[in-house]
């Protein structure tokens, strides 16, 4: 797998995400840069673009850390892989009304706050994705996301006293009703 120029990713969602796949190809082939895109279930195959349906975890984050610019709908998931690997984030959230064949209505919010605290381009409509794109690509190549979380290092320590064979940090449970 070499380097590309965009990672362009959809996330599980059995139905895709058509709009981001096309105008991700379209702006792909318009700027002349390379790239794969995971499409999931959308029916738009890229003309451009590489690409794949669906790809295993570990060759995802692997696609991730090489390419130059993420493109991705609004998933947690693949946002935090993208910000984990300090790559330049353009992400379109899914619109639409929920239902029992389309997920929730709630990425726009969730990309409205991480790009308040964050360097992430949200592009809201296909029309203007070319154009985030663009000024990602003018941006510096990777990004420090200051993701501010102690979590990785209590399991480093808990880990590291593990192995010596030290007394394991004990986890307090708040008392619950229900118990």
């Amino acid at each position: 797998m070499s380097a590309a120029g965009l990672l362009v990713a959809v996330g599980t969602f059995l139905g895709g995400f058509d709009a981001l796949v096309e105008a991700a190809d379209a702006a792909a082939e318009t700027l002349g840069i390379d790239g794969f895109a995971q499409i999931g279930g959308s029916r738009v195959r890229p003309r451009h673009l590489a690409w794949a349906r669906f790809v295993p975890p570990l060759e995802m984050r692997a696609r991730i850390a090489a390419a130059r610019v993420v493109v991705c709908h609004g998933g947690i998931g693949l946002l935090g892989e993208a910000m984990r690997a300090g790559r330049p984030i353009v992400a379109m959230p899914r619109r639409g009304s929920p239902s029992a064949h389309h997920p929730g209505d709630d990425q726009l919010p969730l990309l409205r706050r991480l790009a308040e605290r964050h360097p992430i381009r949200v592009c809201e409509t296909p029309a203007s994705l070319r154009e985030a794109i663009e000024a990602a690509l003018r941006g510096p190549e990777s990004v420090a996301y200051a993701l501010g979380s102690d979590v990785p290092d209590l399991l480093a320590r808990y880990l590291a006293a593990s192995e010596r064979g030290a007394a394991t940090p004990s986890v307090r449970r708040p008392a619950s009703r229900y118990t």
